[in-house]
Formats: C-alpha cells, structure tokens, sequence
C-alpha cells in the first residue's frame, strides 16, 4: 500500500486549494486504483484462505497409525462399520432389526474382550422400558442397546455416549446418525482395550427419528440416574465438519477446546434454537432437559441431503468420519484423567466458538461481561492519558478538547456509514427476495457478495453525502479520525454484546475481536512516524485482517448452516438477516480505506453497476440443481383397503406440478390438484394405483374384538390386531372424542387429562398381536379407524414412491420426516 501523507490537517480533497492540475489529477486516480486494488486484493486472498483453512478435515488414520498417536482409526471405522449401511433402516423396517441385531452382536463380542482384559462391561440388549407420549399418544416398547463400561475407580458416575441407530425411511442414515454410531463403535472398541477411569455409558437409541423416543426410555432406564455428562452425536448433513452447536458444560467445552487437535464450535445453535430458526431437534433437548448437562456434536452442511437418499455412503468420507471421532476421543480422553471432573458444580451457561478450526475459546457468561467491561473502561481511559501526555506545556485542554472532536465527527461519520448501510443492504435483499425467492438455497455465496457490493456501495455514498458537508471534510479525509469512529462504534456493540450475555444470548461475541483490530490500528496508527511506509500497512492489517478474519469464517458458518433449512420450514428473510449482520459489520470496517482511496463519485458509479449487474445474475439463477442444493419433496401416501382408493400427498419448495406432469403417466397426472402451502411451498394430491404391496396381500391384518360392555354410563371396548408386515400402527377416534375417559395399548393407559384423538403402538417383532382398548361415556356416537404404516421401500415394496424416486428431475429428491411413507387404513369399528 502506498505511504500515506494524510493528517487532520491536511485533508485529500479535491480542488480544496482550486483545480487540480492534471498531474495531481492522474495521481489521485493511481492512488484510488492501488488503495482498491490493494484493498480487494487482500480480501479476496483473505477469503480463500479463511475457506481453505476451515473446510480443511484431517487425514483419516488407519488401525496401527491410531495405535502409534493413541488417536482415532478413521478408516477402520470407516471400511468395518459404517460400510454396512447400505440401506434405509427406519424404526419399522426389517433392516432396523438386522442393524440392530448386527449391533447387539459387536458389543457381545466387546464384552467378552472386555472379560479378557479385566474391563467389565455390561450389555443389554432386550431393555424392557416402554414410553407413551401425550398428544397422538404413542405406545412404544424399547429397540435400545446399551453398554456399560466400568470405570478403573470403582464409581458408578458416568459420562454417557449417545447416538440413534434408526434413520427416516427415505435415507440410507449414513451421516444421520450412522456415523455418529460408528463413532460410538470405535470409541466403545477403544476403551475395552483401554480401560477407562470413569464409568462410560454407550447408548444405541432407536426411534430418535418421530420424537425423540429412545432417549425418552433412556431417561427412564435405572443407570440414567448415574450420567452425570452426556455426549451426543448426531448429523444433519452428509459430512464436513462436525460441530458443537449446543453445550451445557462449560468444564466439558474447555477440555474439548484444549485437546483436540481440530475444533468447531459455536454458539448460535443455541440461541438459533431458542428462536425457533431451525426445525429439528436432536436427543440434546430431552438429556438436558432431564437435569443433565451435556454437549451437542452434530455434521450439518450440507442440510439438502439431511433426510433424503442422498445421505449415503457416495456423499461422505473417512476424513469427516475421522474429524468427529477424533474430537470426542480426545474429549473423553481427557475428562477421564481430570481428576474431581464430577466434583465440580456445572456451569451450564456459556460461550463458544472457534476461529479457523485451529482455536477453540470458551467461557462463562459472567467471564464474557467481565472482559467487556474492562473493554469498555480501560480503553477510553488509556486513549485519555495517551492523548494527555502527548503534549507538553499548556496546550494539553486545546488538544485534548479538538482530539474528541475529532473523535465524535468520525463516530458520526461511521454511524452514518452504518445506517446507510443497513439501508441499502435491506432494500437490496428485499428486491432478491421479491423477484427470485430460495435463491439463496443454491447461490448463498453468489447472494452474499451480492449483499456485501449493496454494503459496499452503502459505506461509498454514505461517506460522499457527509463529504458535502463542510464540518465533516476534515474528518472524512484523515484515516485517524476513521479509525477512532469505527473503534468507537464497536466499543457501543460491546455495550450490546455485555446486555446480550447478560440474557444468555452470545450472537454478538465476535465484537471484540473488531473492536481489539480497530484499537491496534489506532496504535499503529500514532505510534509510528508519519513518514515510515509501513505505517498504513500495518494498520491495514490489524484494522482488517483479525475482524475480517472471524467474520468471514462467521459468514461461512451462517450460510452453510442455514441455506438449505428454508424448504424445511425456515423463513428465507432470517436466511438474509444472519447473512446480512457480518456483511454490513465488514462493510463498514472499509471505511477508512474508502476514505483514503478517494474519488467516490467514480466508486459510486462502478459499484453500483457491479451490483446491478449481480442483481440482474442472481434473478435468474435457479435455486435447486442436482449437485448439493436439489429441491427436497415431501412424500406421504394414504390408501383405504376399503374403498380402494389410494392418494400421494406431494409438497415442495417451487416446481413441482410442472415437475409432476412431466413425472407421472396420464392417468395419475389427470388427477392432480395443488394448493398453496406455508410462505414458500405448494402441496399436490394425486391418486394412484400403486398400492403398497403388503396391503393387498390377505393375512396382513387381522382385527379381534375381545370386550364390548356397558356398565352404568361408561362403556369399555376391547380389541386386539395383528399386521405381518408393519410394527407402526395406529387406532384413530373419530365422533365424540370428548366423551372418551380412558384409552390403553401395551398395557399402558394414557396420561390422565390428556385428550385422546389416536393411539400409535410400536411392536418390537413383526406379527406380534397388539391389545388396546378404550373407555367412553355411554351413548357417545365414536367409530375407531384401525390401519398401519409402512416404511419399506428399497426393494420395490412401495410401488407409487419408487416410481416417482426414479422419475423424478434429477434437481429434486424425496423426503419424509418422521415416520409413515404411506398409511393405510383397514377397519373401521363402531364402538
């Protein structure tokens, strides 16, 4: 960067002192042209740089490698685990029971190493708890398997390893939640040849997908009571990077941080759950719930394949596998040598965050108000004395009153730059959002450079308004004075990030990393010679490089995380509004350099024809490809044995009646109806003649009714059924649902003042008969629908989702959440 000669006194201006002459005139261009190119430049590098750093996974190491650094075998987990999951294994499928078979095979053989090894380890495989949860009242038996690995110290207090081994019926649930599981294999393979001090839990919950369940059952297991600290692996990606985005231990996320060689963490999960931004949720919720405190390790980018077929073993590798695993034997590793771990009071309340994956910081709240506080204090205070003691003899008041002068109209220089900014970051993204709605689902990185040339052009004609104004051109053209008002402006958000923390919200950390880059550039600034060369360089790199540095991997974080939640229910407009908050705070850090490089009439025209002419790109770009951002489409199939009539319910982002046109043969297409629904999607109905193949076939359910008696005014009915080829059934009430008292399945009776709309049981074997009954006020008019879902499909079992599964645009994939790919009902009981 060139040297710069520019001081309160002596302002860049054109024409101050009469028309330039053209040599003056070719001057200024150059110099505009090297402080831009110099600029943009180094951001552009910084940009990659910061990418290539954080998109970065370790080399995944094989079984003697691991040995050698007592690290985590990424490939064998890899090749002799996660290898077997080749096809979906929903809660009611046949392959959900092998896998669980297979599971309940390799911990019996780690028990018996175990035995050999002086470790001893408790398996069970047949856990006896059963759930019913309110609302649609579901009766499910436990598919859990656990295992208990006893400490060296003889205490029963453990740390409990938690992973769900089921997947949604539409996903081969490689990365949800297979490689969470195989994590837990390995480490679980690890400590049988390492005996651990403390006592460690390894939970394989099942039905994790549609509630939470197997964590629910858990929490009521006897050895739950012992858990002091809970580690829970999820995905909701198909690989990358795994992430802690919930933490309730603040002992926990220190060691995580301190031993591991790569980390990722970050606050936001928090505070984005607590404000409803993403629509899932994890067996975190139900642990931590239970008065344990834990931590949340999840994959989550990208979010387009989470649920789909595309969450296979193709678009996954040892080296994502290897970055979890690694970080939570390293955890382990370490809390089971801290001595007095579970003697400490939990601090449950905290910040996190890493900068690169190479720095892990954590922190409590109050440590967080703390370090603000001396923020705010000390540095006005060191800034007073330096400018006091600046000057000798008498001119010490003068000096010091035109310094604050100086300080307040660049304060309102950056203020002004910061409200325009916001201006025309949010107009632009509102004109995005109205002419290409879900651009930013396949082009998030073309819509933030975007948002950040509308930034841009926000700070130029912020900075050339205010250079109309006589007061202001002295400030405007001294690179010191922008740098007070910008170190200014982000001593405020400390103000803002000390009131966050104090509610628990730590959205605002990376204020201080600004604020620390702008207080050095203020030193480096005074406190090198005006005449040396490496003056404004060097302030150039404190001023840009450490904010710049964490908001870019800030920026990176927020649009691999949420780009792709907004089909699932997300409002796209938050999308733009996490997007937007690091845009416009690294907008504005350019202020002293959009200063210093002058000619902002010029600046203003170009870049307001670079985002012209991005608005015009990003309008037509197409939001769903058939690379990582397909459009994801919900399915789910009703079909009436009875009557014979089958309907597919069909709901997608944007495309999917011309996509179903094109899918379907006629005589289905003729059929099509669509309605809007939510903000952003459509739901199509159409009816079919592919009918899940079980339910045609004579034997597959049977319905007996044992008891139907009157006694005074209340009524009890009894029956039982049997389906050969669903464990996931449900009873449906229909009529006087409010005169029912009473209703039961697997000997359970339903939470007393709850309403009982339905019941859905779960049988842990195919064929097994369910009994149920319900109690109801005589005289009320109410008939019970009895029928069953079905979840298999891979080898052609549901005939209407594989056709459209191969049908389909190869730019859109299908999904369910939950469970239930199609329903049918069977009988209908007059009670």
């Amino acid at each position: 960067m060139v040297g710069d000669r520019i001081t309160e006194e002596t302002p860049l201006l054109q024409g101050q002192q009469g028309r330039s002459s053209p040599a003056r005139a070719i001057e200024l261009k150059k110099r505009t042209l090297q402080t831009y190119a110099f600029t943009f430049g180094f951001l552009a590098i910084l940009t990659l740089l910061v990418y290539t750093v954080r998109s970065s996974l370790p080399t995944p190491l094989s079984d003697t490698a691991a040995t050698r650094v007592d690290g985590f075998p990424g490939i064998h987990a890899y090749e002799a685990y996660l290898s077997k999951l080749t096809e979906p294994h929903p809660v009611n499928s046949r392959a959900n029971i092998a896998l669980k078979a297979w599971l309940d095979r390799i911990a019996l053989e780690f028990q018996a190493e175990g035995e050999q090894n002086g470790v001893k380890v408790d398996v069970i495989t047949n856990d006896s708890t059963i759930v019913s949860t309110p609302n649609e009242h579901w009766f499910v038996g436990s598919r859990n398997l656990i295992v208990r690995v006893h400490g060296q110290s003889g205490s029963d207090e453990a740390i409990l390893l938690n992973a769900h081994y089921d997947s949604v019926p539409t996903s081969y649930g490689v990365t949800d939640d297979g490689m969470g599981v195989v994590v837990e294999l390995e480490l679980l393979r690890y400590f049988v040849k390492h005996p651990p001090q403390k006592t460690i839990i390894f939970l394989f919950n099942n039905f994790e997908e549609g509630g939470l369940i197997g964590a629910k059952q858990f929490v009521k297991h006897p050895w739950f009571k012992t858990v002091k600290l809970f580690l829970n692996l999820e995905g909701a990606g198909a690989g990358g990077r795994a992430l802690l985005f919930r933490c309730s231990s603040l002992q926990a996320a220190k060691i995580l941080g301190s031993n591991s060689p790569q980390v990722h963490a970050t606050p936001l999960g928090n505070d984005m759950f607590r404000l409803g931004l993403l629509k899932s949720d994890t067996d975190y919720t139900i642990l931590e719930a239970a008065g344990v405190p834990g931590m949340d390790i999840a994959f989550y980018a990208p979010r387009s394949h989470y649920h789909t077929p595309l969450d296979n073993l193709e678009n996954v590798t040892p080296d994502a596998l290897q970055h979890m695993g690694q970080m939570v034997l390293a955890t382990l590793q370490a809390i089971d040598k801290t001595d007095g771990f579970f003697d400490e009071e939990p601090e449950t309340q905290l910040v996190y965050y890493d900068v690169l994956g190479k720095i892990m910081f954590a922190y409590n709240f109050t440590t967080h108000g703390i370090g603000n506080m001396i923020a705010l204090v000390l540095t006005p205070l060191l800034a007073l004395v330096w400018t006091v003691f600046a000057v000798t003899g008498n001119g010490k008041i003068s000096h010091l009153a035109r310094r604050t002068g100086v300080v307040l109209l660049g304060f309102i220089a950056t203020l002004f730059a910061f409200v325009v900014t916001v201006l025309f970051v949010g107009v632009a993204s509102a004109a995005l959002y109205k002419m290409n709605p879900l651009v930013t689902y396949g082009n998030i990185i073309a819509v933030a450079l975007y948002m950040f040339l509308a930034g841009l052009l926000g700070v130029i004609v912020s900075q050339l308004l205010l250079s109309q104004v006589k007061s202001m051109r002295g400030p405007l053209s001294s690179v010191g004075a922008s740098f007070y008002g910008l170190t200014a402006f982000w001593w405020i958000l400390l103000i803002f990030s000390s009131y966050a923390g104090s509610k628990q919200v730590a959205v605002l950390y990376f204020a201080m990393f600004s604020f620390i880059g702008n207080v050095l550039a203020c030193i480096l600034y005074h406190g090198i010679s005006p005449e040396s060369r490496l003056r404004l360089s060097l302030a150039f790199l404190a001023q840009i490089g450490l904010p710049f540095t964490v908001m870019v991997d800030q920026t990176f974080l927020v649009m691999d995380s949420m780009r792709h939640s907004t089909v699932d229910g997300t409002p796209e407009i938050a999308v733009y509004g996490l997007v937007a908050i690091p845009v416009v705070l690294m907008a504005i850090q350019l202020q002293p350099w959009i200063n210093t490089a002058g000619q902002k009439g010029s600046a203003t025209l170009i870049t307001l024809t670079a985002l012209v002419l991005t608005f015009a790109i990003c309008c037509v770009l197409q939001p769903f490809n058939n690379g990582w951002s397909p459009n994801k489409v919900l399915f789910s199939q009703e079909y009436n044995s009875t009557s014979g009539l089958s309907t597919v319910a069909i709901t997608a982002a944007a495309g999917i009646p011309t996509a179903l046109q094109r899918a379907l043969p006629v005589n289905e297409s003729d059929t099509i109806r669509c309605e809007p629904f939510g903000t952003y999607r459509t739901r199509c109905y159409y009816e079919t003649d592919l009918v899940p193949i079980y339910a045609d076939e004579p034997n597959e359910m049977s319905v007996t009714i044992k008891e139907k008696q009157c006694v005074d005014d209340l009524c009890r009915f009894q029956a039982s059924f049997t389906s050969q080829n669903s464990l996931l059934c449900r009873i449906q009430f229909n009529g006087d649902k409010d005169h029912i008292t009473n209703a039961w399945a697997h000997g359970l009776d339903i939470e007393k003042g709850h309403h009982a709309g339905s019941l859905v049981t779960y049988s842990l074997q195919y064929g097994d008969p369910v009994e149920w009954g319900v109690e109801y006020r005589k005289n009320a008019n109410l008939t019970a629908a009895v029928g069953c879902f079905y979840d298999e499909w891979s080898k052609g079992q549901l005939p209407a989702f594989t056709y459209l599964h191969e049908h389909l645009d190869d730019t859109m994939t299908l999904l369910l959440r939950g469970q239930g790919l199609s329903f049918v009902y069977y009988d209908r009981l007059e009670l």
